[in-house]
């Protein structure tokens, strides 16, 4: 039995499937037949895919190529791969992303062990498509977790909630996802029910903050860089989410996972390349009646600072009138900081820009001014005793 099954689903991918691949074979080192499953799971790819996968499967016995009986996407093609599996632990990694040198390595020494883990948490890059790279928060949260890093639970630390939920930053051992009988459901935004209620179920979860995952973010590829009405399954997956939890009664783990979710609808509906501005009312609508509906009281959760926090309050007073108004004069004040009024001419403010500057004014809101609010668009600025989280993905 194999150590460590790797599940790739692929779609379209034909580009791109072999540097993946490559990465994965290079970096087993040791290169023992025993250590390692591939799974490449073609999800019925109209392009080369299977092409590809099958010629590094003809030369490499450790590589599996299967096919879903239909295109359902890529939650249903992990399900089929978690299936065929074989391995101690399963690490689902997209096909167009790349492991890091010694990531194997580094996985197969944190599931070793007296005490093995149900999930491992490994630390992650995104690479842009400018060649950028950013790296992932894994290793400044583990410098603040309360519990042994190598063995806590949910309870333990709810904070590891703000850890980006993709699939492929978690090896799961494979008795156990199987056991907790975990799939993942269709649509989009997949990886966050599957995420929470695997650590919510996991009585071990453990770190790899050396960088194992380079995520390659590439345009036209990315649902963050998608307009698509189909970004409305958030709220589907987030309401799962909140199903899974109705027994977690833990106010750490509900207060963590509520300021996650406002976190992440707020920069959902704050991404220009992601809802339509017809659909942003809607949007706006919507995230206000979850917002609402899950707030933990105000004892145990206050909006932020600053323009997140003026956000969140015009979310519980469902002002979505007030939301774009502040938006449309955030973005008047970073265009003026853009420039140097001694040597380029003021920017000339629209109509709409002016009538945002009035509207907000009456805007149901307290807190900081506009003009000298941080830019936390990354992330919410911190809390009591619960920082910003930053997510890289949907």
């Amino acid at each position: 039995m194999p150590a460590l099954s790797i599940v790739i689903p692929v779609f379209e991918a034909e580009e791109y499937l072999a540097g993946c691949l490559d990465t994965i074979i290079d970096g087993d080192v040791d290169g023992g037949g025993d250590r390692l499953e591939i799974v490449v799971v073609d999800d019925c790819s109209p392009d080369g895919s299977r092409a590809v996968a099958e010629r590094y499967a003809a030369r490499d016995g450790r590589i599996k190529v299967i096919t879903t009986p239909a295109n359902a996407g890529s939650g249903p093609a992990r399900n089929f791969g978690l299936a065929q599996a074989k391995g101690d632990y399963v690490w689902f990694v997209d096909a167009d992303d790349e492991l890091k040198p010694g990531a194997v390595e580094r996985v197969l020494a944190a599931v070793t062990g007296p005490r093995r883990p149900d999930v491992v948490l490994v630390q992650h890059e995104k690479m842009r498509d400018t060649g950028a790279i950013e790296t992932g928060e894994l290793p400044e949260l583990a410098e603040h977790c309360p519990a042994d890093p190598s063995g806590f639970t949910l309870t333990e630390w709810p904070r590891i909630v703000d850890y980006t939920h993709t699939p492929w930053t978690k090896v799961s051992r494979r008795e156990f996802l199987n056991g907790i009988d975990l799939g993942f459901p269709t649509g989009w935004y997949t990886d966050i029910p599957w995420t929470y209620a695997l650590l919510r179920r996991a009585e071990r979860i453990a770190v790899v903050v050396e960088c194992c995952y380079q995520w390659r973010q590439r345009a036209g590829s990315s649902i963050t860089r998608t307009r698509d009405d189909r970004h409305f399954d958030v709220f589907t997956q987030w309401q799962r989410t909140w199903d899974d939890f109705e027994g977690v009664d833990d106010p750490g783990v509900r207060v963590a996972l509520f300021n996650h979710m406002v976190w992440h609808l707020l920069l959902v509906i704050g991404n220009t390349e992601r809802v339509e501005p017809k659909k942003r009312r809607e949007f706006f609508r919507r995230t206000s009646e979850l917002y609402r509906r899950y707030h933990p009281g105000p004892d145990a959760w206050q909006p932020a600072d600053g323009v997140t926090g003026l956000k969140q309050r015009l979310l519980a007073a469902r002002a979505y009138l007030g939301y774009e108004a502040l938006r449309q004069v955030y973005r008047l004040a970073k265009r003026v900081n853009r420039t140097d009024p001694q040597e380029v001419p003021a920017p000339e403010v629209t109509a709409s820009e002016v009538e945002a500057s009035s509207a907000i004014n009456g805007a149901v809101v307290s807190g900081s001014a506009v003009q000298s609010a941080p830019d936390d668009a990354s992330g919410l600025p911190a809390q009591a005793k619960l920082p910003a989280p930053r997510v890289s993905r949907p």
